[in-house]
Order: structure tokens, then C-alpha cells, then sequence
């Protein structure tokens, strides 16, 4: 499957693979509030099928800074997958694992980005884990790293490492509702699969 091709998926392709990212969305709420004692709820996610080079747009001002956690994924399907997080959202994500409040700074502390990098390899674990269940298929993550800096500048290096500059990326953007303080955390996860695999995904659950 080509990127026009992926970019002209139908309505009954895009509602099966919003129904796959809102089972992830679900997994990742609940290992959320696994991680953090805290019940955490989740919005319907929205996906989006954009050119990677225009996906930090999608996330926000192409200058604003962002967090992003990419792994590797392997097994019955190739390609990568990145969790972004705003700053804000880093910050406060961040707080909520180590019990304490949010900072404002511009960067991560190394606290910060330990309990982040964490936080996106069990997120990221979550929605692949809900992928395998829903296609039947394994897939296995590599170990994560985190990169903080400008939208623009994070996402386009992230594509450049993982060989997808150019290309068409699914990005789920979900809103993450913190029960107790009543406040909303957006985050994105994007899926980067190679063309086989996306083809094998849509074959799976069966609308390819």
C-alpha cells in the first residue's frame, strides 16, 4: 500500500482502526491509573491520517516544545510507533508518577524524564497490546528513549531516525481526564507502519 493509498483509507478502514486505538486509549487509561493510583479517564480518540512533516502542527505550535518517546516495534508487524506529549502534559504526567506537584520549567528534570520515559513504554505497551489482541498478531516493543525540544524539530528527527521522512503517519490524538483534579491531558500516539504491515493490518481486521 502506497502513501496515497493510505492516505485515501474509506470510512469503514478508518472506523476499524479508530475502534483499535480506542481499545489502546482504554488499555493506556488503565495502566495510567495503575501507575499513579489516581482513576483516570479517557475521551473517544480522534485519528488522523496527515503527512508526517505536517504532523507537529497537528500537535500544536510547530515551536512549542514536546516530548516524545519512540520505540521500535517488531514481531508480526514492522515500523514504529511515537508517543508525543506537549510539555505541559510532560510536566504534569511526570508529577502524577512521582506523587508531587507539576513543574513549570522549560525542560525535564532527569527525575522527570526517567518517570516520563517509563510512563511512554507502558503506554506504548498498552496500545500495542490492544493491537495484538485485536489482530491476533504479536507485536513487541523495543526499549524506549525520550527527546525534548521544539515540535517541529523533534518530530521531524524522530521520522528522519526511524527511515519515514516523507511519508503518511496514523497520529490518535486522545484526552486523558485526571478524576480528582478535573484536569485534561492531551496526548498523541502514532503509528508508523511499514507498507506490508499496514497491509497485513487491514487484512486482519478484515477491510483491506
Amino acid at each position: 500500500m502506497t502513501d496515497t493509498e493510505m492516505q485515501a483509507l474509506n470510512d469503514v478502514q478508518r472506523d476499524a482502526l479508530r475502534e483499535v486505538a480506542n481499545i489502546g486509549a482504554g488499555h493506556a487509561a488503565t495502566a495510567l491509573s495503575l501507575m499513579t493510583g489516581t482513576k483516570i479517564m479517557v475521551s473517544v480518540p480522534t485519528i488522523t491520517v496527515v503527512p508526517i512533516d505536517e504532523l507537529a502542527t497537528v500537535i500544536g505550535p510547530t515551536s512549542e516544545p514536546v516530548a516524545v518517546v519512540p520505540m521500535r516495534m517488531s514481531g508480526s508487524m514492522h515500523g514504529d510507533t511515537i508517543l508525543a506529549f506537549p510539555l505541559g502534559t510532560a510536566h504534569r504526567l511526570a508529577a502524577l508518577m512521582m506523587q508531587r506537584e507539576a513543574s513549570a520549567s522549560d525542560s525535564l528534570s532527569e527525575l522527570e524524564a526517567s518517570a516520563l520515559t517509563e510512563a511512554g513504554n507502558i503506554l506504548a505497551g498498552a496500545y500495542m497490546t490492544a493491537l495484538s489482541e485485536f489482530l491476533r498478531m504479536t507485536l513487541l516493543p523495543s526499549p524506549p528513549s525520550l527527546t525534548v525540544g521544539p515540535a517541529a524539530q523533534v518530530l521531524a528527527n524522530s521520522a528522519n531516525r526511524t527511515g519515514h521522512q516523507g511519508g503518511y503517519v496514523f497520529c490518535v490524538e486522545t484526552q486523558f481526564l485526571i478524576d480528582h483534579v478535573g484536569t485534561t491531558l492531551p496526548g498523541y500516539f502514532l503509528l508508523l507502519p511499514d507498507a506490508p504491515s499496514l497491509r497485513a493490518m487491514l487484512t486482519a481486521i478484515q477491510v483491506a
